[in-house]
């Protein structure tokens, strides 16, 4: 198993995080939510203790525990002064070894999570997105969304849970991290002794890459304003042009400073928000360019983007713009990496991702590394008008219109 450690000899506090290769792009069809409802009943207690003794024991060591569930991955961690390390990791291990799931806990949990989703469909700003990832990876995994459905949550018994547990939650699908003032020898040790006896998991993951629609879809929002989504396939983790697309995303909609927001947002007034990030997995990678505006600027906003989007790709970044961008990246890593918990996260994701320990200082050197020419060449690939998936949430006929309009832009 996998084992990532990071020490830092002078920090006052610890981290570990237990991860699983498995997310919502893992479940079965019939099943999607189940990695994330599994998540929560992980919190509800163990065969040795209830979920009150487990806040307690965690609260009393000065520590914290959560979880997050990704569309590929499932991360346990725990955070803790330094000298009450060793109760964190007899919680952790408890926890993922023993897990109480039970009926009772899974009745009580499921409006919880319930609510979870309704709190996300009532954001347009996060729901255009979920909208989004299920229009371009339309038929596939992908298109899954972390938290489920609600016609789906409501079916889940806590025998799939169980069964999702058994099959996925085992060696080889794991992999530990730990980061602060920590010892590598500890740390393996503990990893060993806690999971080495378990049964390997039932169930092999068979992941198959996603083929990205390019589609403009209207969902119906009642409203003055449209939130709009612009989608196109971009770099998995391992792509060697993954930092210079990162960098043309800075460029183009990743501060205030960028081109799309000193010209939409600064020049014109059109909107209040605007920007560009990309999101790189395994196997497929996604680049979204997101706005909102009030249905009567929605045509404007999107002749000055195409426009932007031309210009960019036909001139290229200018070198001072290239300096810029890597000299944000930079400041955004090192700030990042100023705390335990960041610097766990940071670790985690990187793995998950690129399959690779991750290196502050390489990859800081990566990203100095890029050339105006690379940022252009990733720029020109990636952003490619026959392959958008432009996904609307707005008013059903101001958007349909919209939608019509948008099929002669070009870029």
């Amino acid at each position: 198993m996998p084992v990532i450690v990071e020490e830092v000899p002078r920090s006052r506090t610890a981290a570990l995080s237990v991860n699983f290769k498995v997310g919502c792009r893992d479940e079965d069809q019939d099943l999607c939510g189940t990695a994330h409802f599994l998540e929560h009943i992980m919190f509800k207690g163990t065969r040795k203790r209830n979920a009150r003794q487990f806040s307690e024991l965690v609260e009393g060591a000065g520590g914290e525990m959560n979880a997050y569930t990704t569309k590929e991955s499932t991360s346990f961690h725990v955070f803790s002064l330094d000298e009450t390390f060793d109760v964190m990791k007899g919680l952790m291990a408890d926890m993922m070894t023993a897990p109480l799931i039970d009926e009772e806990h899974v009745e009580l949990e499921r409006g919880v999570v319930l609510q979870e989703i309704s709190m996300l469909e009532d954001d347009p700003e996060d729901y255009s997105r979920v909208l989004l990832d299920r229009t371009i990876w339309e038929g596939h995994p992908m298109a899954n969304t972390e938290t489920g459905r609600p016609e789906w949550v409501k079916e889940l018994k806590a025998r799939d849970l169980r069964r999702f547990f058994e099959d996925h939650y085992r060696p080889p699908n794991m992999y530990i991290v730990a980061s602060g003032h920590v010892s590598a020898e500890d740390v393996v040790s503990w990893t060993e002794g806690t999971f080495d006896q378990l049964p390997p998991a039932t169930r092999s993951l068979k992941r198959v890459p996603p083929e990205p629609k390019a589609c403009t879809k209207v969902f119906p929002r009642e409203g003055d304003q449209a939130y709009v989504e612009l989608g196109f396939p971009g770099y998995p983790g391992n792509h060697p042009d993954r930092q210079a697309l990162l960098v043309a995303c800075i460029i183009l909609g990743g501060g205030t400073s960028s081109r799309l927001y000193q010209t939409v947002r600064e020049d014109q007034g059109l909107v209040y928000h605007i920007g560009t990030f990309p999101q790189s997995y395994t196997d497929c990678g996604i680049v979204d360019t997101f706005f909102s505006a009030s249905i009567g600027k929605l045509d404007r906003v999107m002749r000055t983007l195409a426009k932007e989007l031309a210009a960019f790709k036909d001139q290229g970044p200018t070198e001072e713009e290239v300096r810029r961008a890597k000299r944000w990246v930079k400041g955004m890593l090192v700030r990042k990496l100023e705390g335990t918990d960041s610097r766990l996260y940071w670790l985690g994701e990187e793995y998950a991702t690129c399959g690779k320990v991750a290196d502050a200082e390489a990859s800081i050197r990566e990203f100095e590394a890029v050339r105006r020419e690379d940022v252009a060449r990733a720029m020109n690939d990636v952003f490619q008008r026959k392959r958008m998936c432009a996904v609307l949430l707005a008013p059903e006929k101001a958007g349909e219109a919209t939608a019509r309009r948008m099929q002669s832009l070009d870029f």
